[in-house]
């Protein structure tokens, strides 16, 4: 009888143990999904503040920037955007790692974006800029 009672109590100790080091694993992988989508969103952050700061630098009379969802083509690993200028020119732009800048490809409809390229590039920043992130400093964004 005490020997069925210490079988008893050894398996629930062995569930018990099963229980909290398979949680232990659980919340470990839901902590590294949290650290890549925070570390992806940091990424899109400063590629948005980069795209900006091109905008701003390179096209006279930038004055208002919406910037619309960021999204990756799995099949490609690219990432898309598209950005909103003086709420009427709209440009799009893609870029194979979000931390690489020199890769960003940008393009624009000649029919709809109506902004003038400057002669030569400036120092300008983003102060007298009214920006709209989709994910950003201001908190618009839906989520990756």
């Amino acid at each position: 009888m005490m020997q069925k009672k210490y079988i008893w109590l050894i398996s629930i100790a062995a569930v018990i143990v099963i229980i909290l080091i398979g949680g232990k694993i659980y919340m470990n992988s839901l902590d590294k999904k949290e650290v890549e989508h925070e570390k992806k969103a940091q990424q899109i952050v400063k590629a948005e503040e980069y795209m900006a700061l091109y905008l701003v630098r390179n096209y006279e009379d930038v004055r208002t920037i919406e910037f619309h969802p960021v999204t990756q083509t799995k099949e490609t690993g690219f990432w898309h955007g598209s950005i909103d200028v003086n709420n009427g020119s709209t440009l799009t732009f893609s870029m194979r790692h979000l931390s690489d800048f020199d890769d960003i490809g940008i393009r624009v409809n000649p029919k709809t974006f109506d902004l003038n390229k400057k002669k030569t590039s400036s120092n300008e920043n983003l102060e007298n800029v009214k920006i709209k992130y989709w994910r950003g400093n201001n908190g618009d964004g839906t989520g990756l």
